[in-house]
This record gives C-alpha cells, sequence and structure tokens, in this order.
C-alpha cells in the first residue's frame, strides 16, 4: 500500500446504468482472492475491460465539447453495464444497436460469454470488502400498467442485482417523488432529488447510483491544511482548501505525457490515478492516453519523497445520456422505434428518460501527525513540490477486473465538500 494522503472518494454516477443497490462489507486481501481465480476462469473478459476502456477514453474526449459544466466526471462502467442489461430486453435493430455501439459485437465472442462477463464484473464489485465502502444502486421504473416478462425481470433481478418497479408515471410529479424517496433509501440516505424532471411520455426509466468511499493507510511525516491557489482554464485564480503533505508518494513525472502521474492504492482493490499535465497541455493528454499506457503506468512508478498540495473538493457533472449515447451511435432505444418487448409485450415502449449524474468527493480524515518541526525546515525545501492547482485528470479503476470505474476531470473545484446532494 503505497504511503499517501487519505481521501474519500464519493461516487454517484449515471442515472442510466445496472449497479443496483448493495453495500460491500469484508476485507480480502491480496493474493489468492476469489477475485483472482475468477479472473483465472474467464480469461476473455480481459478483452471486453479493454473495450470498455477505450470508449471510456474515447468519451473523455468527446465530453470535452459536451455543454460546457464546471467538471467532467462520468462512471464508464456503469454506463455500458447498463446498456448491455438494457440489450437483453432489446429485440432485432434495437438490440444489435446497442451491443454494437458498445463495441461488444466482438468476433472471438458469443453474446452469451458477454453476459456472462458482465454478471462476472458485477458479482466482483459486489464481493464482501469491510474497509472499501461501496453501495451500487439500480431500479427499472416501469408504467404500473405494463406487465414486466417474468424473463427480464429474473436477470434484472438475478443477474444485474437490480430492481424493476412499478410506478404510476400518469402524474409526473408524483412519479419524481416516489423515484427519488426510492433512491434516497437504497442509498442509505446519500443521495436525494437525484430526478429533477420527467417527460410527460415517460413509461420507463432506469436510476442508477454509486457511492465509493476508499481507504488508504498512510506514512505521512507532516501534515497541514492550507489555502492555495488553483488556476481556472479561464485564467482565473481561486483560492481552495489543501491539504499540504510531506511524504512518500507513488509520484512520477512523465515526459511523454508532459504530465505529474499520482497513483494512490486503497484497501479493498481500488486504485486512483490523478494526472496533473503541464501548462496548455490537457488536449495533448487526452489524446495520448490509452488502454496500454493505463495499464501499464503503474509498473513505472517508484516511491519517493515529496511535498504534495491536493485541494479538497466535492465533483459533480450531470449528462443528458440520450445525447452521449448519439455518439456512440446508439438512438434507436430513445425513440418511437424502440423494439422493447423482451421487457413488456403489452405495448411499444422506449427508454424515455437517461440522465447519467456522478459526483466525486476528495475529502479528506482529520488525523493525528505527530509535529515535527524539523521536518518543516529542513527536509521540505529538499524535495520537489507537486502541486495539484490546475486541471487534472481523474482515473479510478478497479485493479483485479483492471476495469474504469471512474474517469473525469477536475477544472474548478468547489469551496466546501460536504453537500452530496
Amino acid at each position: 500500500m503505497p504511503p499517501s494522503f487519505y481521501c474519500n472518494f464519493f461516487l454517484l454516477a449515471s442515472l442510466c446504468c445496472v449497479l443496483p443497490g448493495s453495500q460491500t462489507k469484508g476485507y480480502q486481501k491480496k493474493g489468492a482472492s476469489n477475485h483472482d481465480i475468477n479472473n483465472q476462469e474467464l480469461p476473455h473478459c480481459q478483452k471486453i475491460t479493454h473495450t470498455i476502456t477505450d470508449i471510456s477514453l474515447f468519451l473523455l474526449q468527446k465530453a470535452v465539447h459536451w455543454p460546457k459544466q464546471p467538471n467532467i466526471m462520468f462512471s464508464p462502467v456503469n454506463i455500458v453495464a447498463a446498456f448491455t442489461m438494457l440489450s437483453l430486453g432489446a429485440k432485432g435493430s434495437t438490440h444489435q444497436q446497442i451491443l454494437n455501439g458498445l463495441r461488444l459485437k466482438l468476433r472471438e465472442m458469443t453474446e452469451k460469454e458477454i453476459y456472462k462477463c458482465f454478471q462476472h464484473f458485477l458479482h466482483t464489485l459486489f464481493q464482501p470488502n469491510q474497509q472499501l465502502q461501496l453501495t451500487m444502486g439500480s431500479s427499472l421504473f416501469i408504467q404500473k400498467h405494463l406487465k414486466m416478462l417474468d424473463k427480464f425481470k429474473s436477470v434484472v433481478t438475478e443477474s444485474y442485482h437490480s430492481e424493476a418497479i412499478p410506478i404510476d408515471f400518469t402524474n409526473i410529479q408524483e412519479a419524481m417523488m416516489q423515484v427519488n424517496k426510492q433512491v434516497e433509501r437504497q442509498s442509505y440516505g446519500h443521495i436525494v432529488q437525484v430526478v429533477r424532471e420527467l417527460p410527460l411520455d415517460t413509461v420507463l426509466a432506469l436510476v442508477n447510483y454509486i457511492y465509493f468511499e476508499g481507504i488508504q493507510n498512510t506514512e505521512i511525516q507532516a501534515e497541514h491544511v492550507i489555502k492555495d491557489k488553483f488556476g481556472l482554464d479561464t485564467g482565473t485564480v481561486l483560492f481552495v482548501t489543501m491539504i499540504n503533505r510531506l511524504g512518500k508518494f507513488y509520484l512520477h513525472k512523465d515526459k511523454s505525457l508532459s504530465s505529474w502521474v499520482l497513483i494512490q492504492h486503497y484497501v479493498g482493490n481500488a486504485m486512483a490515478f490523478f494526472i496533473l499535465p503541464d501548462l496548455g497541455k490537457m488536449p495533448q493528454l487526452i489524446q495520448n492516453l490509452s488502454y496500454e499506457y493505463i495499464f501499464s503506468i503503474q509498473r513505472h512508478i517508484n516511491p519517493r519523497f515529496a511535498n504534495l498540495r491536493f485541494p479538497k473538493c466535492t465533483i459533480s457533472a450531470t449528462y443528458d445520456l440520450i445525447a452521449v449515447m448519439r455518439t456512440l451511435g446508439i438512438t434507436q432505444v430513445f425513440s418511437n422505434e424502440a423494439d422493447l418487448s423482451k421487457i413488456t409485450t403489452d405495448g411499444p415502449v422506449k427508454l424515455s428518460q437517461a440522465v447519467h449524474k456522478a459526483v466525486l468527493g476528495i475529502e479528506t480524515r482529520e488525523r493525528e501527525v505527530p509535529e515535527v518541526p524539523y521536518l518543516y525546515d529542513s527536509l521540505w525545501p529538499k524535495v520537489p513540490t507537486v502541486s495539484f492547482n490546475r486541471s487534472f485528470l481523474v482515473i479510478i479503476k478497479d485493479e483485479t477486473l483492471n476495469l474504469p470505474l471512474f474517469m473525469g476531470i477536475v477544472r474548478h473545484p468547489p469551496l466546501h465538500t460536504q453537500n452530496y446532494t
């Protein structure tokens, strides 16, 4: 476990996803874990992890041009898993378009193997872990007069750990209240008012959240909280709360990307990458990132002493997934031409609303760090200072599955961290 600062990450990702309500408990040490054994049994699933990472990087490039928001944040595996589940309820060209758009029509794999891999991914992510607090949730809301087919409902519940909930969409305001109460209950009160609007013709909606709290052991020699400058892309300068730490970090200056790379390991197989490009180099960084680089970068980083400054912040972003999926060529499922007759045969239905919401909180827990004045006076000036005081990229992945759980760019840290709604 690399020595560095202690962060809590809170991710609330996508209103359209398949990761269901659960909370992990119980810690498993690395080594010959069940995860490793499962990966050995399903080696072909690595092709899908590669595909999901490629889609993640593609969407990251597109996200720069999406409607302006202060920050970019989304959950790649959530989006892909959600639409993979939805494809099980689709037929004909709607089914084919979803799989083609997600680049899951792999020549070397059958559809059955693809679905089995996603079940494996979700099963792995739901493994109990006491120290990694992970709560995920998904509910499929369907107009109550429509009968959901038992086979699809069974797959949603058993294979994707999700819920299918009948609801009366004829009263949109009341329906939104019910959806929000359901999500608040599933998220143990962490997420409130997640749905703010629904189309009047809504008959099918998919709502998802994910809460992630990473815990890391640290070996910090000195630490204090400061107010420091953070430069926005517009040229404006904010004064934000920074945690200034002296310690040994997995930190590397990558000349090929013109960036500082910081890696944080968390108990429970979670790994975070924070990549700080030189001024003006963010476009170059985004263009040059690849699956191979993300997979191998940790091999080139060794622990080193540094004076690290990192902002305390909560980041959120909300996207219309209809527009996002359009970039992947997925449109029919949202249209009147949608064939979702494997969900219900009571009438033609479409996915009326798809919204992706992601919230990332970087919050440092208060801790006791011995005051050693000579460290400030003698050692600090002799080590490099790396300050994440301008736009930086974030990638969080599951180490066992090698899946990107979260991706984004922090461009405008808020001035507080307490509100996660």
